[in-house]
């Protein structure tokens, strides 16, 4: 055998050997995806007694990796719709503000779960476990309201004022924000791959522009002349009722002291990823 030749099958050796010792690093961490699905419910100034009857559906991918039998980290992509309208409320102001909103959510969440139990799956004994998830999130939405038949984009519209030149300290919020997610669920291991699970996790978000309602109304002739009779409509539509109308300017729409949450409640399926066999070496 000469140089060249032992060289090869050295590299060849050396090869085999990382392909089986990368896998074994990777799966020490227990890696899962999957799927989940459930329900999504709007906290803010349209619900202000955290009623749950503005659900709506959620759907999400994720991946998880098990530090070890007590600490993973899940990231997430969700989908949902938050929407709420005073209509369905049950105190007579929200009623008579008559204002409605809804917008599509699309959700990037990381969170750092503890399970309180020993969750292994290299034992029969330690299929359970509940746990603790705290997290952050970074999240898009698009506040929108049906008039007349038609549903309009509302932050272009500035219906407290936003971007008009009488309101210099009313800038028009962004569409994209962050949150802080907290909550807790439950896992357990159907079989050595296969995970069940249920939580659910509160989004304390950093706007209070979810529903498009803040602070106060701004003067109905403003909106009208800057932004014109849509403008003017969308942000009382008390008269709709055909009442007096109650957007007086200064007078309060929403309360600016209190920012927007949403919590998700949902369950999912995980496939765990097992340490790889090296296919190189016979095993006995």
């Amino acid at each position: 055998m000469n140089f060249n030749n032992r060289k090869i099958k050295l590299h060849t050796v050396a090869f085999a050997i990382s392909l089986c010792i990368l896998p074994s690093i990777v799966s020490a961490q227990r890696n899962e995806v999957g799927l989940s699905f459930g329900g999504t419910e709007y906290f803010g100034d349209l619900n202000t007694n955290t009623s749950l009857q503005f659900t709506n559906p959620v759907a999400g991918v994720f991946d998880r990796f098990n530090f070890d039998s007590r600490i993973s980290i899940k990231s997430q992509f969700n989908y949902t719709r938050l929407a709420a309208s005073d209509s369905k409320a049950t105190n007579k102001w929200q009623q008579t503000r008559n204002l409605s909103f809804f917008t599509d959510v699309m959700e990037w969440n990381n969170q750092l779960e503890f399970n309180f139990l020993d969750f292994k799956s290299s034992s029969p004994k330690f299929k359970f476990s509940p746990y603790f998830t705290a997290g952050f999130s970074v999240f898009s939405f698009d506040p929108m309201a049906e008039y007349n038949g038609n549903k309009f984009h509302l932050q272009p519209l500035g219906t407290e004022g936003q971007g008009y030149p009488e309101y210099p300290d009313r800038k028009k919020y962004k569409l994209t924000s962050t949150a802080f997610s907290v909550g807790g669920g439950m896992k357990y291991r159907l079989n050595k791959n296969w995970i069940f699970w249920c939580e659910a996790v509160n989004r304390n978000t950093h706007t209070d522009y979810l529903d498009d309602v803040s602070s106060t109304y701004a003067d109905p002739l403003v909106l009208l002349n800057e932004g014109g009779p849509l403008v003017e409509a969308l942000a009382d539509r008390s008269v709709e009722l055909g009442g007096e109308p109650v957007g007086l300017s200064g007078k309060q729409r929403g309360d600016a002291r209190r920012r927007d949450d949403y919590l998700i409640f949902n369950i999912g399926f995980s496939f765990t990823i097992v340490k790889n066999k090296c296919p190189f070496f016979p095993h006995h």
